[in-house]
């Protein structure tokens, strides 16, 4: 528990440097809710892992962590609901704007988790591998990182009208966020970062922000980010 704690505590105060250095490139972005953003990103990567440290609160057995990413779901629309978030501000719309760019897209992010499951071959896929990857991640993560952060970042508080136009800063600040997040770790009083593991989902992360706004919906870069998991388990069984 207290690992998780102070890697928390830890991603919080590299978010906020983060968040404020993006600052200087869009002035939208406040310094209150540079680091509201970033408590937020702390306190969901907390109860992500809780049931990893803390088993009684698992809600079902598995092999992997269904229990944290529903957490993280009831979390976010916990946030939707007290900052009062439009569902436009944070991309909850099956209304798409550049359809055609949009199938593209998921087209090219399946293509892309083949390439890189033909590449780390992570072994032959068991069904709960495939349908978690198909869901949990794509759902938490992208609501999180590319719906409700690009919103407190700009400000969108309190049911006010999504951005126009394509926010960059907060695009590239949270892709280099959520790759740390994944390649970062800490356990015995030490901190690791895995290069390869930050990468990808840092290289990810641009279009697929890009995509939310461009399509003004959360639902391609959810699309994309569930079926490239998926290409990438399928792909690594056929090449191990």
């Amino acid at each position: 528990m207290t690992n998780a704690l102070i890697f928390s505590l830890s991603f919080a105060l590299i978010a906020g440097v983060v968040f404020l250095c993006a600052r200087a490139a869009d002035k939208r972005i406040l310094i209150g809710f540079a680091l509201l953003a970033a408590a937020y990103l702390a306190l969901d990567d907390f109860i992500t892992g809780l049931p990893t440290v803390a088993h009684s609160l698992v809600l079902f057995g598995a092999h992997w962590n269904w229990t944290g990413k529903i957490y993280s779901i009831v979390l976010s629309l916990l946030a939707i609901t007290a900052f009062k978030l439009s569902p436009q501000a944070v991309g909850l719309t099956l209304e798409q704007s550049h359809l055609k760019i949009g199938a593209i897209a998921v087209l090219l992010f399946i293509v892309w988790g083949t390439c890189l499951g033909l590449l780390f071959k992570p072994g032959v896929p068991d069904a709960e591998t495939l349908a978690f990857q198909a869901v949990m991640p794509g759902i938490s993560e992208e609501l999180v990182y590319r719906g409700i952060v690009p919103a407190l970042l700009l400000g969108l508080v309190q049911r006010k009208a999504a951005v126009d136009g394509t926010p960059w800063a907060v695009i590239l600040s949270t892709a280099i966020v959520f790759g740390v997040w994944h390649g970062l770790n800490y356990s015995d009083g030490k901190f690791g970062f895995d290069l390869m593991s930050a990468l990808f989902p840092f290289i990810g992360s641009i279009p697929g922000g890009w995509l939310r706004f461009k399509t003004g919906s959360l639902v391609v870069p959810i699309l994309g980010h569930g079926l490239a998991n998926v290409a990438f388990h399928i792909a690594g069984g056929l090449g191990a």
